[in-house]
């Protein structure tokens, strides 16, 4: 519940495998294993894992467009991955001008751009998906403010974007907090 914080329903993942990146696309959930290379997907209503899918590298962030399930791993590229099969459709190299934007994590798509958190940074950079080039950047440094001052807080590395009421949500790792934020042109 979005309100107080109670969970409502969650399957457990395999000790094995360490959890990152997370989508919900057409009735399934996606979810990426950091070093498994392993993506295992979900039937949405009963959480019951459906099929586990190999690939290539690490997995950090995921999202979707709609069509293709985007995934970072660490570094300044983006890779768009068909959902049946996770086969590579293509990929993207985010650049700030000539510079590689690194350290891409966390994903999620905001009306039509991705928006990746950047890893031990208090930023979320905002990324054209046909040609990587950053369109803008999103300082969350003052959030910490509102944290307890004594919280065992890490990285920002939570975005969620809910289309139907235009909201933004960012958390980080360990934080008590979830915060709505507004962007402002």
């Amino acid at each position: 519940e979005i309100q107080t914080g109670k969970v409502l329903q969650e399957t457990k993942i395999a000790r094995e495998y360490f959890g990152e990146g997370i989508v919900f696309l057409k009735n399934k959930i996606y979810q990426l294993t950091w070093q498994n290379e392993m993506l295992i997907v979900y039937d949405a209503e009963s959480f019951k894992e459906i099929k586990k899918l190999k690939y290539s590298g690490e997995g950090w962030g995921l999202a979707t467009n709609g069509k293709h399930l985007l995934r970072s791993d660490g570094s300044s590229t983006i890779t768009f991955h068909d959902p049946g099969s996770f086969k590579i459709v293509r990929k993207i190299n985010v650049r700030d001008g000539d510079m590689p934007v690194e350290r891409l994590n966390e994903l999620e798509m905001v009306k039509g751009e991705i928006w990746a958190n950047i890893y031990l940074e208090d930023l979320i950079v905002r990324i054209s998906p046909k040609n990587g080039k950053v369109k803008g950047w999103i300082d969350l440094s003052t959030l910490r403010s509102y944290l307890p001052k004594n919280a065992q807080v890490d990285v920002i590395n939570g975005i969620a974007y809910d289309e139907k009421s235009d909201r933004i949500f960012v958390t980080g790792k360990f934080w008590p907090k979830l915060f709505e934020i507004k962007i402002v042109k």
